[in-house]
């Protein structure tokens, strides 16, 4: 049961607290049930770094056999679903355009963040969340480039110091936590004469944890972490606006020397050797 356990939590990362969304469901609710049980259900979830489509597949057709045969997950709603109705995984490049194909009815669900989700829902009413779990927890990350060991170092040592002294946790609150979420004002790096560059790549895709404001710039939680990473750090940060599916190029390339990103840290699900 082991391997089902760590399948799940290797190949569904990033989608943390599961919420699914539909739009305009109810209308023909009774035709889409009937065609879902046949056919299964299309769902739409960003790409994310290291996991192609077919393995991500693989891994949510591996855990619905996984959470089948395991009466002690029966309780949770989201799973039940997947039991019953298989879930159809297309990849995109950018919330835009998942949330497009949502409106459009190319896609019966999408698949996000419960703190996305519930920011989706409050800034358009024609989102409904369908259903959520929380096996998995959350968790922020940074991904480096081969040639920012150094980098990587101070930047895990300035955030230890910010986890210890609650200012994650209070940033949290604001951005991610927070059961009403709004647009709180940004708080941006403030320039640093003479320091050194850190160019670090958002994309915008996970509001109000990675998002850009009306102006264009970056303005949710990465911000606000950044702005004192920057201080802390005594570094100006350059925001590097890439979408989900250019992030890996945008590190390769040395466009970028760190991406910021959301993704899963640990699952709830207990299994056997």
């Amino acid at each position: 049961m082991k391997n089902q356990k760590n399948i799940l939590i290797a190949v569904i990362a990033a989608i943390v607290i599961f919420v699914s969304f539909f739009i305009n469901y109810q209308q023909n609710e009774k035709i889409q049930s009937k065609k879902k049980q046949n056919q299964g259900f299309n769902v739409g979830v960003l790409s994310y770094l290291g996991i192609n489509e077919k393995d991500f597949q693989k891994g949510f057709d591996d855990f619905r056999n996984f959470a089948d045969k395991n009466d002690n997950l029966s309780d949770d709603a989201f799973i039940n679903s997947i039991v019953q109705h298989r879930r159809i995984i297309h990849f995109y490049n950018s919330l835009m355009a998942l949330i497009m194909d949502l409106k459009s009815g190319k896609l019966d669900e999408i698949i996000l963040p419960e703190s996305v989700g519930r920011y989706l829902i409050k800034n358009d009413s024609s989102f409904r969340a369908a259903a959520s779990t929380d096996i998995l927890s959350s968790g922020v990350s940074f991904g480096f480039n081969k040639d920012s060991v150094e980098l990587q170092k101070e930047i895990n040592a300035v955030l230890a110091e910010m986890n210890a002294d609650g200012t994650l946790q209070k940033f949290s609150e604001i951005y991610i936590t927070n059961k009403n979420p709004r647009d709180p004002a940004p708080i941006r790096p403030a320039k640093i004469k003479n320091a050194p560059e850190i160019k670090i790549a958002v994309t915008g895709d996970m509001p109000p944890i990675d998002m850009f404001a009306g102006d264009g710039k970056p303005a949710g939680y990465n911000t606000a972490v950044l702005a004192e990473l920057s201080k802390r750090l005594n570094k100006n940060i350059k925001f590097i606006n890439t979408d989900a599916g250019g992030r890996s190029a945008a590190l390769m390339s040395g466009r970028a020397d760190a991406v910021f990103w959301y993704r899963v840290t640990e699952s709830s699900i207990e299994g056997d050797d």
